[in-house]
């Protein structure tokens, strides 16, 4: 249980850093995703069928924060659990440097589906060009700030297992 309110706690807080201050921050104009960050993190530590759950529950609640495409963000969120709990098992875990690898990929993927969502849409007015730089570059932003959290982490448990 104890666990289930921390990582409501951490998704709480980065939609809240996402929706906020962190709008003005930005690195030539893109800006980390913290939802999709701390989503993937949250996915790396629990269960297959909790991961599908929050991320359609945090979904849902990011497509009435953002207040266009009701549902995209909830299919997208799922998605994503699905993606990270079939490509991350137990024994890579471990890896900080792995993790933040996987926040890459997915964070890529993330920002490619959207894309072509919006490109699929009736009035989708989206550049391609734009599109796929915003993908990578915000990707790489959120690869750079997960790997000193997933040390820490690890670090973390380690020190709780010797406990």
């Amino acid at each position: 249980m104890k666990n289930r309110i921390i990582r409501a706690a951490l998704l709480l807080a980065a939609l809240l850093l996402q929706f906020g201050p962190a709008q003005g921050m930005r690195v030539f104009s893109f800006s980390a995703n913290l939802c999709v960050l701390a989503f993937v993190g949250v996915c790396l530590f629990c269960a297959p069928a909790e991961a599908i759950i929050t991320g359609g529950i945090y979904g849902l609640i990011i497509d009435g924060a953002v207040g266009r495409g009701f549902g995209v963000n909830l299919l997208l969120y799922m998605y994503l659990a699905v993606g990270v709990k079939l490509t991350v098992s137990e024994k890579i875990n471990n890896s900080p440097a792995f993790m933040a690898g996987s926040v890459w990929l997915f964070t890529a993927l993330y920002y490619l589906a959207y894309g072509l969502l919006s490109l699929a849409a009736p009035r989708g007015d989206v550049s391609v060009g734009r599109w796929l730089a915003t993908a990578f570059v915000c990707a790489l932003l959120n690869m750079v700030l997960s790997l000193p959290v997933f040390w820490a982490a690890l670090k973390l448990r380690k020190g709780g297992d010797k406990a």
